[in-house]
């Protein structure tokens, strides 16, 4: 087996790929890694590959970030002749074994795989180790409204939430229901009560004519009803008033109303 050669290659002759996987980068991380690289040298070299008479990177895009931050000039690098469509599959394979990555850099990377270099998505399963159906169902997440692509690559929300909140069809109630979960946390299980409780009203409420179903806050609880002891008509629990008397004077009472109603 060939054992690659390092060299020490002019950050100036270095691109960063042309079509990135990640969405942004945390410069908080790419200053961590610039300060143990001046400590300890870099541990890994990058990987690149010759194009358009300069060289493209294919691994190793923070490491490349970490020195242009700190000043340096020149970094270890393998130069290896890789195709486009080998490129993207190493730097997909890099991308997608980060614990940072985020969901929606994730869809992202499955979608281009399938959509931009011809990979089933039993192909992008193998070769990480998912179902195809995971890795289709991922890729979900690039139909689902904007707000909720954001609230997932900030991590303020989990997939299953925005799978329950993307049932949400208008767009007001589901930046109230977005905003609320973020702010105070959300379970699956609570996310689907939203979305049950929306679609229940917006079922009935095309019933009785069409519109749009009354708002209601998300802390707050579908009303129970009840009927009243006396006169049996529907009484909303928790409005209902408690009289104390026996049961002698409770029947005169009723009696009385029954009387009155007849």
């Amino acid at each position: 087996m060939e054992v690659p050669q390092i060299v020490n290659l002019d950050i100036g002759l270095i691109d960063p790929p042309e079509v990135p996987d990640r969405i942004e980068i945390s410069p908080d991380d790419i200053a961590e890694l610039a300060d143990s690289i001046q400590q300890v040298g870099l541990l890994q070299p990058i990987l690149v590959r010759p194009h358009n008479g300069r060289y493209e990177i294919v691994a190793g895009d923070r490491r490349f970030k970490a020195h242009q931050l700190r000043g340096i000039n020149r970094i270890p690098a393998v130069i290896r002749e890789i195709t486009t469509h080998e490129a993207v599959i190493i730097r997909a394979t890099e991308n997608l074994s980060r614990t940072d990555l985020s969901a929606v850099e994730e869809a992202r990377i499955y979608a281009r795989l399938n959509e931009d270099h011809g990979m089933t998505w039993e192909e992008i399963g193998k070769r990480i180790g998912k179902s195809a159906h995971v890795v289709k169902r991922r890729t979900d997440i690039l139909r689902m409204d904007e707000m909720l692509q954001k609230a997932l690559h900030k991590k303020e929300i989990s997939v299953g939430v925005a799978e329950e909140l993307w049932r949400i069809s208008d767009k007001t109630m589901l930046a109230y229901y977005l905003q609320f979960a973020v702010e105070n946390g959300c379970t699956v299980a609570v996310a689907r009560q939203w979305a049950h409780d929306y679609e229940k009203e917006l079922r009935q409420t095309q019933n009785d004519g069409g519109g749009t179903p009354s708002f209601r806050h998300p802390s707050e609880q579908a009303p129970i009803y009840v009927a009243c002891d006396l006169c049996r008509e529907a009484m909303e629990v928790g409005k209902e008033t408690v009289l104390r008397c026996c049961p002698s004077c409770c029947g005169s009472i009723s009696d009385a109303i029954k009387s009155h109603q007849g």
